[in-house]
């Protein structure tokens, strides 16, 4: 979907709300807009007003790349009160003095945080503020096939890396050693930047959910955790593969055993209109036969796109209807607090028949 079709998302807004102006303040969400990657943590507002106007006010440090990555299409300012480049469009104004003005001068306005989020006091505007997060989350979280296709490449070249983990796995090697080989094979691919610090953990430290990949050397019967994503062309993947280096003992081949039994078992639930929570606790139950459903601590997975962790999240109690597009993922998992843990997490998407798994063409259990 082009940039132009997405910012004219947010003027359909406007109309079913009846707003006279959109304000957004989350970085992500601007992203998404305007199809302009954020680099670092930079302050930004976008604003689109019922008359079809969109600006975008950065730092100057910023001003030139989104400058120069939106012509024509949105009118881009930079705020600063000291430094004023004769080339660029200077507002002599601070952040919170553009945001406040904006509001004071709109009649009914959205915005998507809460006043209290931002540099405004809400009690001062609380009576023409509309919160719009949720209306921008279900544009989010339907992916058109843009999106989907960047995901697909992500997850591909995801897999990419984790062959080339898996490939140098020996002995005496370390997590961190992993870590890079993992880090090289994808900026071959054209990553920018990795969706999060990749996480690579032999035992007892893969018994931690998230943990950072150290001088551990891998040990002479061990279980490789490898959880890795990359941001490519503006979205994320997120997969989870399990190593064996060595032969697994009885109880890590249970619960190798379950936790992939629960996989599928949840991906095979999915339909278009099946609650969120409904999948969660087909993974629940499955390890409940196990007597693993205490050690399943966190939640059954979450939607991937400009970041790795948005809506749906699918998680027990959930009553979000899962619809077609959304691609999220499922990772359930078992962990032994100082022995081990086990993980294994597919990227997937909702389709009008059913469910596709975008990351099928690697398993979850790799064997050495």
């Amino acid at each position: 979907m082009s940039r132009e079709l997405r910012i004219g998302k947010l003027i359909s807004l406007m109309e079913s709300h009846g707003l006279q102006d959109i304000v957004l303040v989350s970085p992500e969400n601007i992203e998404y807009y305007t199809g302009v990657e954020t680099v670092a943590d930079a302050t930004l507002l976008l604003h689109a007003t019922r008359g079809g106007g969109v600006s975008i006010y950065v730092p100057l440090l910023e001003y030139y790349r989104y400058r120069d990555s939106l012509p024509g299409e949105v009118e881009v300012y930079a705020y600063s009160k000291t430094l004023k480049p004769s080339d660029a469009r200077i507002v002599e104004k601070d952040y919170r003095e553009i945001l406040k003005e904006i509001i004071d001068k709109s009649s009914k306005i959205g915005i998507d945080k809460p006043l209290q989020d931002t540099p405004i006091q809400q009690e001062t505007h609380s009576d023409r503020v509309v919160d719009i997060s949720g209306d921008v989350w279900k544009h989010r979280m339907i992916k058109d096939e843009e999106e989907i296709e960047a995901i697909r490449e992500a997850v591909d070249i995801t897999i990419k890396g984790i062959k080339t983990i898996q490939d140098n796995i020996s002995e005496g090697v370390t997590e961190a050693e992993l870590a890079g080989f993992f880090e090289e094979r994808v900026r071959r691919e054209g990553v920018k930047k990795y969706a999060f610090d990749p996480i690579i953990a032999f035992k007892p430290g893969n018994s931690y959910p998230h943990i950072l990949p150290g001088s551990k050397k891998l040990g002479r019967r061990d279980l490789v955790l490898i959880d890795v994503g990359v941001k490519y062309r503006g979205r994320c993947s997120d997969l989870t593969r399990m190593v064996t280096w060595g032969r697994p003992t009885p109880d890590e081949r249970r619960s190798l055993e379950a936790v992939e039994e629960a996989l599928w078992e949840s991906i095979d639930s999915i339909y278009p209109g099946i609650k969120a929570g409904d999948v969660a606790e087909k993974a629940v139950k499955k390890l409940e036969k196990y007597g693993l459903h205490e050690r399943f601590i966190h939640g059954l997975g979450h939607g991937i796109g400009i970041a790795v962790h948005e809506p749906p999240y699918l998680r027990l109690g959930s009553s979000t209807l899962l619809e077609p597009g959304m691609v999220f993922t499922i990772e359930p998992g078992v962990y032994f607090n100082g022995r081990y843990g086990v993980r294994m997490e597919e990227d997937v998407l909702v389709t009008r028949k059913g469910v596709r798994v975008l990351s099928r063409r690697l398993k979850p259990l790799l064997t050495l």
